[in-house]
């Protein structure tokens, strides 16, 4: 696809081997359909075809293999990025490296490189030899992208790659799954020619209506490729430039520090649980989400609150108030976490973080251990204490028989760290799936519950034990109607 001039006053340049063709005020719309656009892209494409570099290549002794593209036009593009001059000691991935300017560059800036791209390109081999470069050069499609087939890097470059993608939020998900700091993201987009609209919208091309190229999917608008940034996963997004067609991004992992002076107390983090199953479990690869349950005394908007999983930052996708000074956030987690344990954290723009929550991360929903209560040999707790127990939808002790209702038990006991597996509720003499464990703080607890439907109406017994203790005292609740 075409190419920006960075540091000129054109709208839009396409450069075809040694001239260039500017389209100055355009709409996106008549440049797209412009006989004069289409033809110059073509021929751009045949000059490539037969063999012009699509990088010009410096091979750092005055020599230049020219390209397509100029070198001081590559220059700018990471001057414009702020991709940092040195990069000692860091592990760079370069998706699609191309003729491989980028790779060279930023290895000789002192990075480890790894170059990807879906076709190898003879220039970048024989450059590579002649640089006796160390870029470690690979055939990897964008969908094979992983943390397993390539690693983690601290940087990632994913220039001009976007708009050639099928599935363009899948990509920057994969992206963000390898990237352990930054990655600066570069795309066409589709109304920077005079200045960005501010809508957030994407134009598809079904066969080769941008520049008569079949390999061109998709073209965002400026605002599009920002929110499609942020929904794949990453913390920040900083818009660099929107100008000429192009847009550069700075899209960063992690949030920046918390505040050395804060303003505000912490938030109190209650609990972080699967939005589908209640659980503090979550599956790779499924569409699932993570519900934060904190407490927090001030007027608190979306954009404030920073979500942090494993050193990860998130943003919450809502953030909602169910009484004064209790709190829900919903937001999905980070792409590219391992299996196993991962710790959860809130703070506010203007706090420290909380305290952390631990949740797991298995490899699939059928490769859950089942959390099966097991009773100690020897008790030896105390029994808890249970004061409370109501209806989670209304907060009596009366259960109308609604699928929404939980069974909300509270209680206080000396024991630490308790989970799903190690509290058992039973109701009428029979057990019953706890859903979810909070510790609310000095020793009480709450539990959720599900009732079952075998379950008559009438009066009941409650009891709640630990795997450590026998059975509380009873508490009575009221089911006017059997579950449904």
């Amino acid at each position: 696809m075409c190419e920006p001039q960075h540091g000129s006053n054109l709208i839009w340049t396409v450069v075809t081997g040694g001239s260039k063709l500017s389209f100055w005020r355009m709409s996106a719309v008549s440049l797209m359909q412009s006989d004069e656009f289409r033809s110059r892209v073509q021929e751009w494409v045949r000059s490539i075809e037969e063999r012009t570099n699509y990088h010009s290549l410096d091979l750092g002794n005055g020599t230049i293999i020219e390209g397509v593209i100029s070198v001081d036009a590559l220059r700018s593009r990471l001057h414009d990025l702020e991709v940092p001059e040195s990069l000692e000691g860091r592990r760079v991935l370069d998706v699609g490296a191309a003729s491989g300017w980028n790779s060279f560059e930023l290895e000789r800036r002192g990075a480890e490189v790894v170059a990807i791209d879906c076709v190898a390109y003879e220039e970048f081999r024989y450059a590579s030899s002649l640089l006796n470069s160390t870029v470690d050069y690979r055939m990897v499609d964008v969908d094979e992208i992983s943390p397993e087939l390539l690693g983690t890097f601290d940087i990632v470059l994913f220039l001009g790659v976007l708009y050639h993608l099928r599935h363009p939020l899948l990509a920057l998900e994969k992206l963000c799954a390898v990237t352990r700091e930054v990655a600066f993201v570069e795309s066409f987009v589709t109304d920077s020619l005079m200045s960005p609209s501010g809508q957030t919208s994407m134009e598809f091309y079904e066969i080769d209506e941008l520049g008569g190229q079949i390999d061109n999917w998709f073209g965002p608008t400026t605002a599009c490729l920002v929110a499609l940034c942020r929904s794949a996963g990453f913390a920040t997004v900083q818009l660099q430039y929107s100008q000429g067609g192009r847009a550069g991004l700075i899209c960063r992992r992690k949030w920046e520090a918390a505040p050395s002076a804060p303003e505000e107390t912490a938030p109190h983090l209650i609990s972080a649980v699967n939005n589908r199953t209640n659980q503090s479990t979550f599956h790779r690869g499924l569409d699932e989400y993570i519900c934060l349950y904190f407490r927090f005394d001030n007027p608190l908007r979306r954009q404030d609150l920073l979500i942090e999983v494993s050193g990860y930052g998130i943003a919450p996708l809502t953030v909602t108030s169910h009484s004064p000074g209790e709190w829900q956030a919903n937001s999905k987690l980070p792409p590219g976490l391992t299996i196993g344990e991962h710790s959860v954290r809130i703070r506010t723009v203007r706090s420290m973080f909380s305290g952390s929550y631990t949740v797991q991360m298995l490899e699939s929903a059928s490769s859950a251990d089942p959390l099966v209560f097991r009773s100690a040999s020897v008790l030896s707790a105390e029994p808890v204490e249970l004061f409370r127990v109501v209806n989670s939808k209304d907060e009596t002790s009366v259960f109308q028989g609604h699928r929404a209702e939980r069974l909300s038990a509270f209680f206080t006991t000396a024991e630490k760290h308790l989970k799903q597996h190690t509290v058992l509720t039973e109701c009428a003499g029979t057990p019953i799936d706890i859903e979810l464990v909070i510790e609310l703080g000095g020793g009480t607890w709450q539990i959720n519950a599900k009732l079952p439907r075998s379950l008559r109406a009438g009066f009941h017994t409650v009891r709640v034990r630990t795997a450590n203790s026998d059975y509380s005292e009873a508490r009575i609740i009221q089911i006017q109607e059997p579950m449904t």
